[in-house]
């Protein structure tokens, strides 16, 4: 497993691969793990999901992804401690084959309690997990420029969030470098990435890198509406977990100009509202 992770972790920039939707890589996958490749799921711009089952019928799911290195690094840290488990996985292609999850209902985005109670226990779990000292994750700093220019570059003209957007790498700066402890983050904490399995919901999808554990909690507040509740969830949360909470809370602020930017969301007139409030530009301190 050691000499494993350090396979990984020496190449975990993303290499010149052929994109996820290649169907050449689907055969390659098919040969090599004996699978029968059923229907796409749900992925994204850099991902393409397939349900599938082994030689022995077994329910997995494979999931080709440019940042496939990253993502395999990390479950094998976690090693399905509340995450989803890494069964085997390709370098060279980008592929991952991974355990599926039954029955997959995403943590609903109402039972505020309950879900500060799950999330609380994963992110419990993630955090806790050491660090080999030649990591290969980003930084946090790394990745929150990547949030930035995609943030801007999605951005709906008008938008409250995108009139704040210059404001917050500063204060997100503060954050990153004040944070007393630097922990293995999931990047993508939200409530579809949080999965019900037989055993309790579990993790998917990460986006790893290296930064403040409060950062993983103000991307779920954030995330989770309603957005009026942004600050006092991630509070809440931060407190579950023995972190600052007006830490957590300006973290929230900040991921909530970026979602702010756009107006996909059901409660979109709230979180622009929220984002200019007076308790929203006091955590930004603008």
């Amino acid at each position: 497993m050691i000499a494993r992770l350090q396979r990984t972790f020496h190449h975990c920039p993303p290499l010149n691969r052929m994109h996820p939707s290649d169907p050449a890589l689907l055969d390659r996958c098919r040969e090599r793990w004996h699978l029968v490749i059923g229907p796409s799921l749900t992925g994204g711009s850099e991902s393409s999901v397939f349900a599938c089952s082994d030689a022995n019928g077994t329910a997995l799911v494979l999931k080709l992804s440019m940042a496939a290195e990253c993502e395999a690094a990390a479950l094998q840290l976690w090693r399905g401690r509340a995450a989803v488990r890494l069964r085997d996985w390709d370098a060279e292609v980008g592929a991952l084959l991974l355990e599926r999850i039954v029955p997959a209902t995403p943590l609903p985005p109402d039972h505020e309690e309950d879900a500060m109670r799950i999330a609380a226990g994963i992110l419990a779990d993630l955090h806790a997990v050491p660090l080999p000292p030649d990591h290969p994750f980003p930084s946090q700093p790394a990745a929150f420029d990547r949030f930035l220019r995609e943030a801007r570059a999605n951005a709906a003209p008008g938008t409250a969030g995108l009139s704040l957007l210059p404001a917050i790498r500063p204060i997100a700066r503060e954050l990153w470098s004040s944070a007393r402890q630097h922990v293995l983050l999931h990047g993508d904490f939200i409530d579809k990435n949080l999965l019900l399995g037989p055993d309790g919901y579990v993790a998917i999808d990460p986006m790893p890198l290296i930064g403040d554990p409060c950062s993983d909690i103000g991307f779920f507040a954030a995330y989770h509406p309603p957005a009026r509740r942004i600050a006092d969830r991630a509070r809440a949360l931060a407190r579950r977990l023995n972190h600052d909470p007006e830490r957590a809370a300006r973290w929230a602020a900040i991921y909530a100009v970026g979602e702010a930017c756009e107006t996909w969301r059901q409660d979109s007139d709230e979180l622009q509202a929220w984002v200019q409030s007076g308790e929203a530009l006091r955590l930004l301190g603008v």
